[in-house]
């Protein structure tokens, strides 16, 4: 019997046979496997450097139980620059062990399946411990996550806790639980059929920070006063044009009406931010109108005249869309030929 030590495990050459432990395999180790000559179906040698191992890789039955070459592949022995001679000579050995049974038609997998190899065995614990583990961590993710859920409609108190849509929103927004206290009075401002899409703490600039509640019918600012919540308030058909800036560590959505004023939501977190970015395009889009990408100029800025031409012809869209009305319409226009 001749052993080859290696970097973390061993091979023992025996009369028919051969021998190999891997003893650094944690936290489950496994002990010393002796396969029969006939068993073996490859070898492969990386050799060593001065700067890298080499391995010893092993083939038996023809079956790969791990990934060949892995930290965990127990068919891999490590060796030194040092040791690679021995190596290489324990590799030249085992491949004419490999071509003998290539030349003699062994059945390599029936003699490895003869041999009962400890791996499998092993190898079946391992995975069935990692499965265990997972069930354990994702019921632990579970609890911790249906905590989370009561803790916050405590917060909420039961009239937003019984809202399913002010729930799934506050949860979902990266800031919901400092809005916490506007979702508790958030039923009170509802109106009938008004769902709730996307909640997130931001600023506007004359107002100061304060919670924008997107809904199904409108875009909401609610701030937290001593005396009361103040709430302004945007109708969806009013909206002409939304356009969301990330910045770094905040954004900022801009939100243009048709009577051209616009709206700056700041200081959003950046998932709110393309939380309720889309979820405002979705809803505008569900009343069957495209919102533009980029908020366009407000329409009185300066311009030329064929600009401002276009723009009386789409305020003309516009009311025939209904979307604005006569009165709106006629105002717009002047104020739009005045500038020619």
């Amino acid at each position: 019997m001749v052993r080859y030590e290696g970097v973390g495990g061993w091979v023992e050459i025996g009369p028919a046979s051969l021998t190999v432990c891997r003893t650094d395999l944690r936290p489950d180790p496994l002990p010393p496997r002796v396969l029969p000559f006939q068993a073996l179906s490859g070898v492969e040698l990386e050799d060593a450097t001065r700067l890298r191992r080499g391995r010893l890789h092993l083939w038996f039955g023809g079956r790969v139980l791990v990934p060949v070459g892995s930290d965990e592949d127990p068919n891999t022995i490590g060796f030194t620059y040092g040791q690679r001679e021995v190596f290489r000579g324990l590799h030249e050995y085992l491949g004419n062990v490999v071509r003998t049974n290539e030349a003699q038609d062994i059945d390599v997998a029936a003699a490895y399946e003869a041999a009962n190899d400890p791996l499998v065995a092993w190898l079946a614990q391992r995975e069935s411990a990692r499965e265990r583990a997972e069930e354990d961590r994702a019921a632990h993710e579970l609890a911790a996550e249906q905590e989370r859920i009561a803790r916050f409609a405590r917060k909420v108190g039961p009239a937003a806790a019984a809202r399913e849509d002010i729930m799934a929103a506050g949860l979902a927004s990266a800031t919901g639980d400092r809005c916490w206290y506007v979702l508790k009075r958030l039923p009170g401002y509802l109106l009938g059929e008004e769902q709730v899409f996307v909640v997130a703490e931001c600023r506007l600039s004359d107002l100061g920070t304060g919670t924008v509640v997107l809904t199904n019918q409108r875009l909401m600012f609610v701030k937290d006063k001593f005396s009361g919540d103040e709430l302004s308030v945007l109708q969806l058909r009013e909206i002409r044009a939304v356009a969301a800036n990330q910045k770094i560590t905040q954004g900022v959505l801009q939100v243009e009406t048709l009577r051209g004023l616009v709206v700056a939501f700041e200081g959003l977190k950046g998932e709110d931010l393309a939380r309720l970015d889309e979820a405002l395009r979705l809803a505008i889009g569900s009343l069957g109108r495209a919102v533009p990408g980029p908020a366009p100029a407000p329409i009185n800025d300066p311009a030329g005249s064929q600009d401002v031409l276009d723009q009386i012809a789409r305020l003309g869209e516009l009311h025939t869309a209904g979307v604005l009305t006569t009165a709106e319409f006629e105002q717009k226009k002047q104020q739009l030929l005045d500038r020619l």
